[in-house]
């Protein structure tokens, strides 16, 4: 199976990361890359920047580029529905109560959220197989921060369930394999469905993780608040052990002066994104924007089509 490479644009809200994801998607699809753009911020801002109403099924905006909209609240309730079937599959003997008014309330459960989006991510990476670029429009810091490093959380929380699980074996002395014509099959669901969860979360930090796999660029603006803000994201990352393959910086305000962004960490892997005067609104705008500036992926992330 070939997986897309992965590209997630990250930032402090309303620096650009969605007229970015959407113009390096452009640049990509004009040299005949297959690219799929999926917008996991809830302003729906790809739908504005296209001037499509776009959904969850991928909108083709040309030959080569489609668009969707991650929708949080669907997805949240498909993560519930999926979770309590596999809750009476694993735990059978509970099919005689109604699990189904317990599983409403944890919509409200905290890291619901996180979950569900990478659930979600989840499943976009496989619709895009065979595609060359994923290109994923992130959230707002806060929950992105939480989306990336869910992974390790989680993975210490299911290895105590699974040493946990094991302790339950030895003292109930409970016989976890059965051999049949020479096979061996697992016989507790619980620890199995552990394990799958396990292999699961090894998956996903695994891409956040490696580079050939995915990357990951930071949206910023000239002005203090964003500056401060993208240093702590960087911060954050490194302390996730995921890299930052780059800053990009939205220069809404014409500033040629960049003397103080020459101690921000990353500095020297700054690109910056030219001032329009004009709004990027619609695919001929996009289109008439990379090209007056000659603008190329390569220029922008380094990166070589």
């Amino acid at each position: 199976m070939k997986y897309p490479e992965t590209i997630f644009f990250i930032g402090k809200g309303g620096t650009g990361k969605s007229t970015t994801s959407a113009l390096i998607s452009l640049m990509f699809a004009n040299t005949h890359k297959k690219v799929g753009l999926a917008s996991f911020d809830y302003a729906h801002n790809q739908s504005d920047i296209f001037e499509k109403n776009l959904s969850d099924k991928a909108y083709p905006i040309n030959p080569f580029l489609k668009v969707l909209q991650i929708n949080r609240d669907k997805e949240i309730k498909k993560y519930l529905k999926d979770t309590l079937q596999n809750v009476k599959k694993t735990y059978s003997y509970l099919t005689a109560f109604n699990l189904g008014d317990y599983f409403d309330v944890l919509k409200f459960s905290p890291g619901m959220e996180e979950y569900a989006l990478v659930t979600a991510f989840l499943n976009v990476r496989k619709q895009f197989m065979d595609y060359d670029y994923l290109i994923i429009d992130m959230p707002p810091t806060a929950v992105a921060l939480r989306f990336f490093n869910l992974p390790s959380l989680s993975l210490a929380w299911i290895e105590q369930l699974e040493k946990l699980r094991m302790e339950i074996y030895k003292k109930k002395e409970i016989i976890s394999k059965i051999k049949i014509a020479g096979k061996e099959f697992e016989r507790d669901k619980v620890l199995s469905k552990i394990r799958e969860i396990k292999e699961t979360y090894i998956t996903l930090k695994n891409i956040f993780q490696t580079k050939k796999k995915s990357t990951l660029y930071i949206v910023f603006n000239h002005d203090l608040l964003s500056i401060n803000e993208t240093k702590r994201i960087i911060e954050d990352l490194n302390n996730f052990h995921i890299n930052t393959a780059g800053l990009i910086c939205n220069n809404r305000q014409n500033n040629s002066d960049t003397s103080d962004l020459k101690d921000m960490p990353l500095s020297g892997q700054i690109k910056f994104l030219p001032f329009s005067d004009t709004p990027l609104i619609g695919e001929i705008a996009l289109q008439k924007f990379i090209q007056a500036n000659n603008l190329s992926t390569e220029k922008v992330l380094n990166l070589k089509n």
